[in-house]
């Protein structure tokens, strides 16, 4: 683009309420807010079940009701404050940071007006290639960071590499000593951000915030997956034109002081070691981020049944027991992202845990995706039977039913 953008306007003021929960005054009464993404106007209801627009993650019922403002009212950061001294003794979450398009913002004009400053990199890269160009750096993000590195610590999560720790903290007043993930160039492939299953491992299951410009269209639910199964994750996702705004600081700080207290065994305040928490308990076995890949590493083919399984979510009766317009939502996310549907009965947490995820047959027969044609057309197929049938279709174990509700949050089928 050659024109600057106009400068974003102010955010408008957040309180809270009597119960705690965020909220914004509009012309026609007091609204609340999603808590974890302090999203205006984004909460709908769906089921009966009131999700956070934004996000797509379940939020509490209460939401639903009329906000009952405080006398007088109570901005959120001076809430934060007071609250500052509840997170104390709470576990230590991670905050994964990306470098362009968040703290590098890509469009050079609205960098500059922002009050953004200009740097020349000029170096080896992160594979020791020489590397050379303009970085945008904003001197409030290194103040902003740091205060979230009093409840959170603070990891690289970017294709810059160890140069982020070396190059880019110095010039934030960061530590040099940050911890780097080696996550790889990143982007986004079949609708995930391929940075996040890495990360998941290294960090096991402590509570995560991300803040990236870039995010698959399967990555919040496999994240309101993981928090289901007892570590928090928040995504983030940064304007990459404007970069990090203090609006996405205190989304984060607020999303850390609703955590439970008891979450994680607490880490000592500054200790910024990777690896999983240990459990009540001593048990220092967590389980790491499943693989849903449905590549085959020694085939170079990818999974896909050979049929339908028995309680494919496309055969009549609704065998799975989904909710009303689930398995249109399930479909419409899908298409949207050109992706396709994994089958149910092969996730990480069906009764066969040992079985490789494979995607659903009943999708792949009825629709055509850019990821399907890609597939077939570069690598090819490699048909598996549905778990716990025969080669003849027969029925060797009775249909699942324990792990419905947690199929229904990702595009499982």
């Amino acid at each position: 683009m050659s024109a600057a953008e106009p400068t974003p306007p102010p955010a408008e003021p957040i309180f809270v309420d009597r119960h705690d929960l965020p909220y914004v005054e509009r012309p026609w009464g007091p609204m609340y807010l999603s808590p974890c993404c302090l999203a205006a106007v984004t909460i709908f209801v769906d089921d009966g079940v009131l999700y956070c627009k934004k996000c797509y993650q379940g939020v509490d019922e209460r939401l639903a009701a009329i906000p009952e403002p405080r006398e007088p009212a109570l901005p959120l950061q001076q809430h934060q404050r007071r609250a500052g001294t509840a997170v104390a003794h709470r576990a230590r979450p991670v905050v994964a940071i990306d470098v362009d398009g968040v703290l590098n913002p890509d469009h050079q004009p609205t960098a500059r007006q922002l009050g953004y400053h200009r740097h020349h990199y000029d170096g080896s890269g992160p594979t020791g290639q020489h590397i050379s160009g303009e970085v945008w750096l904003h001197p409030d993000h290194g103040a902003w960071l740091r205060e979230l590195s009093r409840e959170a610590d603070l990891v690289w999560c970017t294709g810059w590499g160890p140069v982020a720790a070396t190059w880019i903290a110095p010039r934030l007043g960061l530590p040099a000593d940050l911890p780097v993930i080696d996550v790889g160039d990143g982007g986004v492939r079949f609708g995930r951000q391929l940075k996040l299953a890495p990360l998941y491992r290294a960090i096991g299951g402590r509570p995560l915030a991300v803040l990236d410009d870039e995010f698959g269209g399967r990555d919040a639910a496999e994240a309101i997956d993981r928090s289901a199964r007892g570590s928090a994750t928040l995504l983030v996702p940064i304007d990459s034109t404007i970069g990090l705004q203090r609006g996405n600081i205190d989304q984060i700080i607020h999303w850390l002081h609703q955590l439970p207290a008891d979450a994680q065994e607490a880490h000592a305040p500054g200790d910024t070691a990777i690896g999983p928490a240990a459990p009540h308990g001593g048990d220092t076995s967590l389980e790491a981020a499943p693989d849903l890949s449905v590549g085959d590493p020694v085939l170079r083919k990818s999974r896909m049944l050979s049929r339908q399984c028995r309680t494919c979510i496309f055969r009549p009766g609704n065998l799975m027991r989904l909710s009303g317009g689930r398995l249109r939502e399930l479909v419409a996310e899908a298409r949207r992202d050109e992706t396709f549907v994994v089958c149910h009965d092969t996730l990480p947490y069906s009764q066969y845990p040992e079985v490789k995820p494979a995607i659903c047959r009943g999708f792949a027969d009825r629709y055509s995706t850019q990821a399907l044609q890609v597939i077939e057309r570069l690598f090819g197929f490699v048909e598996i039977d549905p778990p716990g049938e025969d080669a003849g279709g027969t029925d060797e174990t009775k249909p699942p039913h324990d792990h419905i509700s947690t199929a229904k949050r990702g595009s499982a089928g």
